[in-house]
């Protein structure tokens, strides 16, 4: 049986699970990560991490046959290279991917956290028997990812599909904005905490909505709407067979979803309407574990 470890960091979560790649993970791990500790504070928490999935599934660290990190933030995979974290200190120009291999002295995998989700709903989530899948969580903030074939498409090395910084208008003026900063669950609680004279987040504003808020249900509206231009874009540009969305925004049910779809499919472009579906993910906040795992049992090939 082929084992691998699969880690994901993000800005505020540290998971690291143990599995084969098929069926549910064997054990998993998770910690709060605190920003103000830096990088070094979650490389610190790895290795501990590591060995209580490993005590928790009676395995021992010669049965591992791999490792990979799913980042939260753009990565130099052919370097094996973090650029950037927006959240946390201490990730520019770190080498993670020789560090894995020093730390665990196994084969490892450097890949964003959207392009780990994305290859796993691919091959083992909602985007199962499609040949080219487009995924994008929308949360904390928006990512992407495109698998063709079973293959992540990477750009130059540098990533590709990063559909939370593309361009949209924005709702209140009507100029350009980035995505991610009118669709994501922060963006969300932003706008409906102007608008409603208090402080509230993306869940609060689902709540209100759910009760009848008009002002919540807008907010939600408009977010939807943004997000379904953004996929119409990607749909024009990459044809995919199957969008797949994930993320806490995703989680909101109907107030968010039926305009989402209704949107889409005027935006669309109409030769290819008719030849994509779009679906929520299906392996939930486990998805980037899953991927790196499945990029970890790559490795080991």
């Amino acid at each position: 049986m082929s084992l691998a470890l699969g880690i994901e960091i993000g800005g505020t979560k540290l998971q690291t699970g143990l599995g084969t790649g098929e069926g549910p993970l064997l054990a998993l791990a998770r910690r709060k990560v605190d920003p103000s500790k830096g990088g070094q504070a979650i490389r610190d928490a790895i290795p501990a991490l590591a060995d209580e999935v490993l005590s928790k599934a009676g395995v021992r660290k010669s049965d591992l046959r791999g490792v990979a990190i799913g980042f939260g933030g753009p990565v130099d995979t052919r370097r094996g290279v973090t650029l950037v974290s927006n959240q946390v200190e201490g990730w520019a120009e770190f080498p993670l991917r020789a560090w894995l291999e020093e730390t665990f002295r196994l084969p490892a995998v450097l890949q964003n956290d959207s392009k780990a989700a994305a290859y796993a709903e691919a091959l083992r989530g909602a985007g199962r028997g499609r040949r080219r899948i487009f995924y994008s969580n929308v949360g904390s903030g928006i990512g992407g990812g495109l698998v063709t074939d079973g293959r992540i498409d990477e750009g130059q090395g540098l990533g590709a599909g990063e559909i939370g910084h593309t361009w949209v208008p924005d709702p209140e003026t009507g100029k350009p904005e980035k995505l991610e900063l009118v669709a994501s669950g922060w963006s969300i609680g932003k706008r409906a905490s102007r608008r409603l004279g208090r402080e509230v987040t993306a869940v609060d504003v689902h709540a209100l909505a759910e009760r009848g808020d008009a002002a919540a249900r807008q907010v939600l509206k408009e977010s939807a709407g943004a997000l379904a231009l953004g996929l119409a874009n990607v749909v024009a540009l990459l044809h995919p067979e199957r969008v797949i969305l994930g993320g806490g925004v995703s989680l909101m049910g109907p107030l968010f979803w039926d305009p989402l779809r209704a949107r889409l499919s005027e935006r669309a472009f109409a030769p290819f309407a008719r030849t994509f579906d779009l679906v929520p993910a299906a392996l939930g906040e486990e998805v980037v574990v899953a991927g790196a795992i499945l990029l970890g049992l790559s490795a080991a090939k």
